[in-house]
């Protein structure tokens, strides 16, 4: 694979921020405007290929919504946040294991698992009850901030 410009710019972002999880949309308008023939289509075009190369990965977290992230070679969760959309990591080799032994009890090859839990962090859980508001009006109040 040759470095284009938007590959690069793609990357190097990635390496910038080597925690985030961020979506094409995400990735495009974090890429610095002066990057060279970069359009929300070479974005797209340069993950397809990041990740094919194993330099990122990638999950979907809930409606049709795919997250990319720098490959970290290590197999993980996800935490999301209902109200805020925060996504956090699970690093746990006890649950990849668990994983696995699921499929072999059941005489599957295991090859990966993924899996997103959804909730309320605690940041918006205390929101939450510092508003004394019901959770729906709060994450109606969240979004339209």
């Amino acid at each position: 694979m040759r470095p284009t410009s938007s590959r690069v710019a793609v990357l190097q972002l990635f390496h910038e921020f080597p925690n985030e999880h961020m979506t094409a949309d995400q990735v495009f308008r974090r890429v610095p405007p002066d990057t060279e023939q970069c359009s929300l289509a070479s974005v797209y075009r340069a993950l397809a290929q990041l990740l094919e190369a194993g330099l990122l990965t990638n999950a979907w977290i809930g409606e049709q919504r795919v997250v990319y992230e720098l490959n970290r070679g290590t197999r993980h969760s996800h935490l999301v946040c209902n109200d805020c959309g925060t996504i956090r990591d699970i690093d746990d080799s006890e649950l990849e294991a668990q994983h696995a032994a699921i499929a072999s009890a059941r005489e599957f090859s295991y090859a990966s698992a993924s899996l997103v839990i959804f909730g309320r962090c605690a940041q918006c859980a205390a929101e939450l009850e510092a508003s004394g508001r019901s959770a729906k009006v709060q994450a109606l109040v969240r979004r339209a901030e």
